[in-house]
C-alpha cells in the first residue's frame, strides 16, 4: 500500500495516478510526458479549478494524494513539496463538513410530538412529559413501548385492549431468555410499560411474574487520586476537575449556567439535576481559578454573538415566554458552550448549546488510551472516585449522600464495597505460608 493514499491496491493507486497526472497535464496544455516536473502551483491552480466547478473537498484531497503517488511511485522523487497542500485540505475538509451539517439539533430537549407517530407512543409521550421526567427517560421508555408493540403486533390505543399483564409477563421472560439482555434493560423495559399501563391505560399492571435477567452485586470503578485526571487538557480539563471534585454527573455538568457559579460563597448549585432535584456543592478551591478563567472566557464569547446578533440560549420549561430577554443575558448561557449553534426542536430558533456528551467522552477515551490504564473508564468513573475517596477520607455516609443527591442511602451505600487501598488488608493464606517458608528456611540456615 502507498504511505500516502489508504484506497485500493497499488494497481489501482497507480491507475489513479496516472488519471490525475493526465487531467492535470490537459488543464495546463502540457504533453502527457511522465517526466514533467509539475509544481505545486499548477497543482493548486488545477483544484481551484475544481472546486470553482463545485467539487467538495474530498475529493480534491483524492487528487493530491494520486499526484502525490505519481511523484513517489512513477517519478521517483521526493512529495515534500506537496505535503502543504495536503494538511491545508484536511482543514478545508473540516471546515466543509461542518458548514453542510449546518446547525446541530439540540437532542436533550423535548420537540414538538409527532403526529405521525402511533397514538400509544403519543399517548406515553405525553404522560411522562407531564411527570417531569427527563427527556432522556422519554426517549428509552418510547423505544421499550415500541418494541412491545412490534412483537405483539400492536399499532394503535385501541389494540391494547385485548392485552393483560400476561403479555407483559411474556415480553419480559423472552427478553431474558432469547434475548439475553441485561438485567437493567430489561428493567427499564418494565418500568416503561409499568408508566404505560398506570398513566395512558389506567390498568394495574397486575404482579408479573417474569424470568428475570441475572443482576450482579454491582462494585464501581475507582481510581488512585493520581490517576483521575491524567491526559486531559483544556475544557475538558476543566470539566473533569468538576466531576471528581463536586460529584457531579456528566450531564449536571455540561448543564451548568454562568449563573450556577458562586464565587462569593465558594459554591455551585445544580439544577438540571436527576428527578429534577437541584442541590448545592462546594467549590474545590484549587479549581476556583480554573472555573473563574472559563467564565470569563464565557463572557468574551457572549460579546462575541451578541454583536453577530446569534446570542441565544434554550430555556426549559416556560422561562423563555415568563422573561422574554433572558436568552440574551450572559447569566443564563451555558458556562461550557457548543463551538456550533443548535436549533431547537420545539421552536425551530438556534441557540448556542452546551458542548455534546459524546465529545467529552471521545476525549476521555483518548487519555485513557494515552495513560496505557486498562480499567473501564466513563464520565461516571470520577463521580464514583468523588464518593469512594470521601469515604476513605472519614466523611459521614450521610453527607456524602446529600453531596451525591441520592434519594436513598442504600445507593449511597454501595461504596462500602470498594476496598480501600490505603487500609489494611487481611493477610492472604498464600502471603502468609510464604512467610511461614521464610522463617522455616531462615531457621535451618541459622543452626547450620
Amino acid at each position: 500500500m502507498s504511505q500516502f493514499s489508504k484506497v485500493g491496491s497499488q494497481e489501482q493507486q497507480l491507475k489513479w495516478a496516472w488519471i490525475w497526472f493526465r487531467k492535470l497535464a490537459q488543464f495546463h496544455s502540457r504533453a502527457e510526458n511522465a517526466a514533467w516536473q509539475y509544481t505545486a502551483d499548477d497543482v493548486i491552480a488545477y483544484l481551484r479549478s475544481r472546486r470553482d466547478q463545485g467539487v467538495p473537498a474530498w475529493k480534491r484531497m483524492r487528487i493530491i494524494e494520486g499526484l502525490m503517488d505519481f511523484r513517489h511511485h512513477v517519478q521517483q522523487q521526493s512529495v515534500d513539496e506537496l505535503r502543504p497542500l495536503q494538511r491545508k485540505m484536511r482543514e478545508i475538509i473540516a471546515i466543509e463538513r461542518v458548514r453542510d451539517q449546518g446547525p446541530c439539533v439540540i437532542d436533550d430537549a423535548p420537540g414538538r410530538i409527532d403526529p405521525r407517530e402511533p397514538d400509544a407512543v403519543q399517548a406515553l409521550r405525553k404522560a411522562v412529559r407531564a411527570e417531569g421526567l427527563q427527556f432522556s427517560t422519554e426517549k428509552a421508555y418510547v423505544k421499550k413501548l415500541k418494541a412491545f408493540m412490534a412483537e405483539r403486533h400492536l399499532s394503535c390505543l385501541a389494540d391494547f385492549d385485548s392485552i393483560t399483564d400476561r403479555d407483559v409477563e411474556d415480553h419480559l421472560s423472552t427478553m431474558a431468555v432469547d434475548g439475553n439482555v441485561a438485567a437493567s434493560t430489561q428493567n427499564q423495559a418494565f418500568h416503561a410499560l409499568l408508566k404505560f399501563f398506570t398513566l395512558v391505560l389506567k390498568r394495574d399492571l397486575g404482579r408479573i411474574e417474569a424470568i428475570r435477567a441475572n443482576k450482579g452485586n454491582f462494585i464501581p470503578t475507582v481510581l488512585d487520586e493520581q490517576e483521575v485526571i491524567g491526559g486531559m487538557r483544556g475544557v475538558y480539563r476543566v470539566i473533569a476537575l468538576l466531576l471528581y471534585g463536586c460529584g457531579m454527573r456528566i450531564s449536571e455538568a455540561l448543564s451548568l449556567r454562568v449563573k450556577d457559579l458562586d464565587f462569593a460563597n465558594r459554591q455551585i448549585e445544580i439544577r438540571d439535576s436527576k428527578f429534577e432535584k437541584s442541590r448545592l456543592v462546594p467549590m474545590p478551591d484549587s479549581l476556583v481559578a480554573d472555573l473563574q478563567r472559563w467564565a470569563d472566557s464565557r463572557r468574551v464569547l457572549h460579546e462575541h454573538d451578541l454583536s453577530e446578533g446569534t446570542s441565544s440560549v434554550y430555556l426549559p420549561y416556560a422561562l423563555s415566554r415568563k422573561y422574554p430577554e433572558a436568552h440574551r443575558d450572559l447569566k443564563w448561557q451555558f458556562l461550557f458552550a457548543s463551538p456550533r449553534l443548535a436549533r431547537d426542536p420545539r421552536t425551530g430558533r438556534l441557540h448556542r448549546h452546551h458542548l455534546h456528551r459524546d465529545s467529552f467522552a471521545q476525549r476521555l477515551r483518548q487519555a485513557v488510551i494515552g495513560s496505557g490504564l486498562m480499567k473501564r473508564i466513563t464520565s461516571h468513573t470520577f463521580r464514583h472516585c468523588f464518593a469512594s475517596h470521601h469515604l476513605w477520607a472519614g466523611t459521614n455516609i450521610r453527607e456524602i449522600q446529600r453531596l451525591l443527591g441520592h434519594a436513598d442511602l442504600k445507593t449511597t451505600e454501595i461504596y462500602t464495597h470498594v476496598r480501600n487501598p490505603n487500609a489494611e488488608a487481611p493477610l492472604s493464606p498464600l502471603d502468609r505460608l510464604s512467610q511461614t517458608k521464610r522463617k522455616v528456611i531462615e531457621q535451618k540456615e541459622m543452626a547450620a
